[in-house]
């Protein structure tokens, strides 16, 4: 780990402009290795004290999928297009979503959860957030494992157009991040906020097509998706995992403009609110 320094009297700079925000991401590459050292602390602690330990990672995503293919492709009858298997259509939705909404609750109890630490170290805040987010990666291994399995399960393989899967996670990645900073930040000012995420996580999930295709949204609400993030990228991954098909180039170009823009105001808010945490615990 990397040697803490004394926590100083007065509150660090704040960005208040490009180049202290570039500033400030300087310093956070500079502390990378705490960055690696937070996420094992992480991990270790995840399912410390859980019987089942890094099981839950596979019996997560596979309990869901089987629920919701019960209730969505036998009860409602909903229909993937083309010959695609309904556990395997809503698997591919739900190990992304797994992690944006795991990741999104994580990292907003981060800097909470850290309350003794922040006020007895400096060190670049931002960490704790981003440790919380990429933990998750881990989790999304193990919803991968389980998607493979499903994948030769049913006799198929990942289309050729799978390239895009790197850049379209990536992507998905920064966007988390974005939305992770400031909510981090106002959970240690408003700890209803850790509720809020619940309660939008909820509404959230029914206005992506985790559980549904995205044809099925009638046109006059198709702009409500269009600007959902999240429904963008699931959307990308089915397309490029399953149908063999590119990805709306237009949508993809519009979802990394949100998922940039997006972290670049949450992580400039984040350092706003940044000093004001020691006397907020």
């Amino acid at each position: 780990m990397a040697r803490a320094e004394p926590l100083p009297r007065q509150p660090i700079a704040t960005a208040s402009g490009p180049l202290d925000l570039f500033r400030h991401l300087v310093e956070f590459w500079r502390r990378r290795d705490l960055l690696w050292h937070m996420v094992i602390r992480h991990l270790r602690g995840q399912y410390k004290q859980s019987v089942l330990g890094y099981a839950w990672a596979f019996v997560n995503p596979l309990s869901q999928m089987v629920i919701l293919s019960f209730v969505f492709s036998t009860i409602l009858r909903i229909q993937p297009p083309g010959d695609i298997p309904y556990p395997l259509f809503v698997l591919v939705g739900l190990v992304p979503w797994l992690f944006f909404s795991g990741a999104l609750a994580s990292g907003t109890d981060a800097v909470v959860n850290a309350s003794s630490l922040v006020t007895k170290v400096y060190f670049p805040r931002e960490v704790l957030p981003t440790a919380a987010v990429l933990t998750k990666l881990v989790d999304l291994f193990f919803g991968l494992v389980v998607l493979t399995m499903l994948m030769a399960y049913y006799g198929r393989l990942p289309e050729t157009t799978s390239y895009w899967l790197p850049l379209l996670f990536s992507m998905h990645v920064i966007f988390t991040l974005g939305l992770t900073f400031p909510l981090s930040a106002l959970n240690l000012y408003f700890h209803d906020v850790r509720f809020l995420v619940g309660v939008a996580l909820t509404l959230w999930f029914y206005l992506t097509p985790v559980i549904y295709p995205a044809d099925f949204v009638p046109d006059k609400y198709e702009i409500i998706f269009d600007l959902n993030p999240n429904a963008v990228f699931i959307d990308a991954y089915r397309r490029t995992m399953l149908q063999g098909q590119d990805p709306d180039v237009s949508k993809v170009l519009l979802g990394l403009l949100v998922s940039v823009v997006t972290l670049l105001i949450g992580y400039y808010l984040f350092k706003k609110m940044e000093k004001g945490f020691a006397d907020s615990i």
